[in-house]
């Protein structure tokens, strides 16, 4: 009996390896090849050596330790790439579904692509004048944002000012137009989440072990690489809408990505998960299709009322199957595991906005203020969907741009990556 059973161990192990690689669904979702476990084991391998070498504490010049993310908690320089960029972005919610997105990506020349969304119940959605489009001017060296959003850092990994004062139009009837001041201060009250060093080593071992290795992969996979880390706390302060004030008392995720280049049109897709419960948890789960890099990239982390922050282990959130056409899902569920705890996630959609970034709208963002029910606790969020877009920032909308803008554009866009996910026959993405 032990013979058959050796021999069938044998035979299933060649059948393996000999087998031929996996077609990507779709021809973007890379599945496991046959020699995925053996790459898993070195990517754990390797991953453990770091974590060893890594195992240091920064100082200051008076010998105290210092937080290795504090310098990340100011404007960065932007480097020399035309396509460098410093961004940050803020979500809040409360349980009766006041909700709050802003965010500033800097770029060179001043110009920075933001969104801004306020939503009050009884009143509705509220947006920036500008949306979808979200190329804003005139931006300032001494804080984020443009065209009426301003956001500063008060102290590195604790608080930040955001603030808004502009015309901002009702979604459902954009003839609406109100004059909105918004004065908040988010307060941070777990550590920050680093995805350079807090992924769970188990998600990156599986997502790196996924695809065709090569030395042209590793050297896509490295230029691709970018800071990023996000942080959960509060966010407390106030919002004018003409001459009605609200008192705003929101739970809050922020992030900040900064590298030497991000290039939208190597994107496909993304589904994104910022989860607020009654009982005080927080949550953050994100799965992402880059195809020149990562296929499914998974991760994510719970943060306990206690304090505990727990990376997220695995996710069986295929995104694949969820809104591939273009159309996220306002009813499904998915599940994940984080500190030894295995989470069952209800996702409801309810309203629904969507914006373009980019200087020649390269992504579609789809903004969907969902309700959520993890594990029999309920709670509010948001679920954000990423599309790459190929249909270029219509002439109207670039109608109102400085004028030397286009030449910009022109330049920056000339000579596009040869992964971009563009069509070859609407290049060089001039201006129109």
């Amino acid at each position: 009996m032990l013979w058959i059973i050796l021999a069938g161990g044998v035979a299933a192990l060649l059948a393996r390896f000999f087998s031929p690689e996996p077609e990507p669904i779709f021809g973007k979702y890379r599945q496991p090849g046959r020699w995925f476990w053996l790459k898993y084991i070195a990517m754990r391998l390797l991953l453990w050596i770091r974590n060893k070498m890594q195992k240091h504490i920064n100082v200051d010049v008076d010998g105290q330790a210092v937080h290795p993310l504090v310098h990340k908690e100011r404007m960065q320089t932007l480097g020399e790439h035309p396509l460098a960029f410093d961004a940050i972005f803020f979500m809040a919610c409360s349980m009766d579904g006041t909700s709050l997105i802003v965010g500033s990506e800097r770029r060179h020349h001043n110009v920075i692509n933001s969104p801004i969304y306020v939503l009050i119940p009884g009143l509705g959605l509220l947006k920036h004048k500008k949306l979808p489009d979200t190329c804003l001017f005139g931006a300032t060296n001494d804080a984020y944002g443009a065209e009426g959003i301003r956001i500063q850092p008060i102290e590195p990994l604790k608080t930040w000012k955001v603030e808004f004062d502009g015309f901002m139009n009702l979604k459902e009837d954009p003839s609406r137009e109100f004059r909105v001041k918004l004065r908040c201060v988010y307060t941070g009250q777990w550590p920050a989440f680093n995805y350079d060093t807090d992924l769970h080593p188990h998600s990156m071992a599986k997502i790196i072990a996924a695809e065709s290795w090569s030395r042209d992969y590793f050297k896509r996979l490295q230029s691709a690489h970018q800071s990023h880390y996000e942080q959960m706390g509060h966010i407390n302060g106030t919002v004018q809408v003409d001459d009605n004030t609200y008192s705003l008392n929101l739970m809050s995720i922020r992030d900040h990505s900064t590298g030497p280049v991000r290039d939208m049109d190597l994107l496909y897709r993304y589904a994104f998960y910022m989860m607020f419960l009654e009982d005080g948890t927080m949550a953050s789960v994100i799965v992402v299709n880059q195809p020149c890099s990562v296929s499914m990239m998974e991760s994510g982390y719970v943060c306990l009322p206690g304090g505990a922050v727990h990376n997220m282990e695995w996710c069986d959130f295929q995104l694949y199957q969820h809104g591939e056409d273009g159309e996220p899902p306002t009813d499904h569920a998915f599940s994940f595991k984080a500190g030894g705890t295995i989470y069952r996630v209800k996702v409801k959609g309810e309203e629904v906005a969507f914006h373009f970034v980019g200087w020649q709208w390269e992504a579609k963002i789809i903004e969907m203020f969902s309700t959520f029910e993890i594990n029999g606790v309920k709670g509010r969020g948001l679920s954000e969907f990423h599309y790459h877009n190929s249909s270029g920032r219509p002439s109207n909308v670039a109608a109102t741009d400085p004028e030397w803008f286009a030449d910009v554009v022109k330049k920056t866009y000339s000579t596009p990556s040869p992964y971009s996910l563009r069509d070859a026959t609407k290049r060089p993405y001039y201006a129109k």
